[in-house]
């Protein structure tokens, strides 16, 4: 990214004696330099930036985020990064405010339609299931059916969202409203996400913005699975047709289906919630227990630590840039193991481009409760990782 600063002599643009003045408040200068960043095609003029060699001191992230709020007066933000050879030394680059952070005001046209393409999308998903689901279920009505499938998925996903704007929100950082994608195939929807307008200032804060989202997702998912398995039901499966399960929209409700991917967590609540008659019955799942399923796997898929998933920001919160980018190849590794090799290459080539920021201040370490929490993250993303049928069965011979 190229950031429109430039330095013009005696014309009052800027000052670098402004900015000298709040970073020496708070920092042990060792040294200061300017940075060229790249050169304006209409003016010819040199884009450079102030680069700071300071001192790594016990008050660095109590006074970063004072620096931060008061460059922001004056239209500025600063961004610590390591050292590249001197351990007890950081670098501290002052960067210009972009009128994009600026802007205060978000256009809800684009976000709307989406939404709306996206309620028509899952709702004609959810009556194909009703056309499938009606060869062993024939008193269902389409319209609930869809409804309820719709209501369970768009709840889900939306509540995600919704995560990361109210995390995004209690550390200050401007947010746009979820962008839904729909896809009138498959389980009708790509998901949503939302875009930062402001840049993340702390390692705990980028780890609360990664983590709320599946949190948030995590509960409704749990809260859907269990009322959609309180009303699915058990048949005998010499009842259930041939034909169930092949329609082009790849939706099959059969629990123990050998054409999806089993989800520990998921299977343990339909052990308990709904246990099979015999050997001989076979669980049909509400298409609101089925949305709660496809939560609990985007749960786990966003959990895992790749480029700029969920987990992507919570990694990239506990290790260097680096470590980020050797912990994303290993997860696209196991993302291509699981059978979700194209949403990895995807993914790999999304960060190729990107990498992955970071926060402002790269220096801070995140406090000792998140570290705790991040581990317990490891363990959720366990419970909902998608794993192939026939990789389960053999890991897990209980639920089958």
């Amino acid at each position: 990214m190229i950031y429109d600063i430039r330095m013009f002599e005696n014309s009052g643009y800027w000052v670098f004696s402004q900015i000298d003045e709040v970073i020496s408040k708070y920092f042990t200068i060792t040294s200061v330099s300017y940075k060229q960043m790249a050169q304006t095609r209409r003016t010819l003029q040199v884009e450079v930036i102030p680069a700071y060699e300071i001192l790594r001191r016990s008050d660095l992230t109590s006074n970063m985020q004072t620096v931060n709020l008061e460059l922001k007066q004056i239209g500025f933000m600063p961004i610590l990064r390591r050292h590249p050879t001197k351990e007890s030394r950081g670098m501290l680059y002052v960067f210009p405010i972009s009128d994009k952070m600026r802007e205060t005001k978000q256009k809800l046209t684009t976000p709307l339609i989406l939404f709306g393409l996206t309620i028509l999308s899952v709702l004609f998903v959810g009556f194909m299931s009703w056309n499938a689901l009606q060869q062993v279920q024939p008193d269902l009505d389409p319209f609930i059916t869809s409804l309820l499938y719709a209501i369970g998925l768009i709840g889900i996903v939306g509540i995600h969202e919704l995560g990361h704007m109210f995390a995004s929100k209690m550390h200050g950082i401007k947010a746009s409203w979820p962008y839904f994608l729909p896809f009138p195939f498959g389980y009708g929807t790509f998901g949503a996400f939302i875009s930062q307008k402001t840049p993340i200032r702390s390692r705990n804060d980028l780890f609360d913005v990664g983590l709320a989202g599946p949190i948030f997702g995590f509960i409704t998912s749990i809260f859907f699975s269990i009322i959609g398995l309180m009303i699915s039901i058990s048949v005998e499966s010499s009842s259930i047709p041939e034909s169930f399960g092949s329609s082009p929209f790849f939706l099959d409700f059969r629990l123990f289906s050998d054409t999806r991917f089993r989800i520990l967590l998921f299977e343990a609540l339909a052990f308990f919630i709904k246990p099979t008659k015999g050997g001989n019955s076979q669980i049909i799942l509400h298409p609101l227990a089925f949305a709660g399923y496809i939560g609990l796997l985007l749960t786990g898929l966003n959990l895992i630590p790749i480029g700029q998933l969920d987990g992507g920001h919570v990694a990239r919160s506990l290790f260097s840039e680096n470590n980020h980018r050797i912990l994303t190849y290993i997860s696209a590794g196991l993302m291509t193991i699981l059978g979700f090799w194209l949403f990895a290459i995807l993914i790999l080539l999304m960060y190729s481009q990107t990498g992955h920021a970071g926060p402002l201040d790269d220096l801070s370490s995140v406090t000792l409760s998140r570290k705790v929490i991040a581990v317990l993250s490891i363990l959720l993303a366990l419970l909902c990782l998608p794993i192939p049928a026939e990789i389960f069965t053999g890991i897990f011979p209980f639920f089958n």
